[in-house]
């Protein structure tokens, strides 16, 4: 299996939910997630780190999740481990980019349990890519191959 080479650099910016196998995001009761991603600055001796924001609606008012997300060089790929701020501080989960399309316009990531959610796949498309019908539907054949459903209002082809 080939693995992806995602450095936080490479992910960085917005990205749209647009398929996903997660209740949170299947239910309709939050719409328009978004996750953000920023490289954050270290030692070059140290794990490659990012902010990550996740946005989303929950009747017309933006809610959000915070976290970092710390490379695990010692696996092959991909593969960050999310913990979150705050009160979610003691929540942790296991990620990574298993699929990029063509410039990284979308990407798959698949993600282990925690505490509190399943494991689970979200498709994502980079928020300059989202009208582009093309890229949207390279992205929805990905999602088929994880059984991640397509969610509504995401692009033209969904409405």
């Amino acid at each position: 299996m080939d693995h992806v080479d995602a450095n936080p650099e490479r992910l960085a910016g917005t990205w749209h939910i647009v398929c996903s196998s997660f209740p949170m995001w299947r239910s309709g009761r939050r719409t328009g997630a978004t996750f953000t991603y920023t490289p954050l600055p270290g030692r070059s001796s140290r794990a490659p780190r990012m902010r990550d924001e996740v946005a989303y609606r929950v009747r017309g008012r933006t809610r959000g999740i915070s976290g970092t997300d710390t490379r695990l060089t010692s696996r092959p790929g991909t593969v960050y481990r999310w913990r979150g701020k705050g009160l979610l501080a003691a929540l942790t989960s296991v990620w990574e980019v298993t699929e990029t399309g063509e410039d990284d316009a979308w990407a798959v990531i698949v993600f282990t349990r925690s505490l509190l959610t399943p494991a689970g796949v979200d498709v994502v498309v980079r928020a300059d890519r989202l009208t582009d019908a093309a890229v949207l539907a390279e992205a929805r054949s990905a999602a088929g191959r994880y059984d991640a459903e397509p969610l509504p209002g995401r692009g033209p082809a969904s409405t």
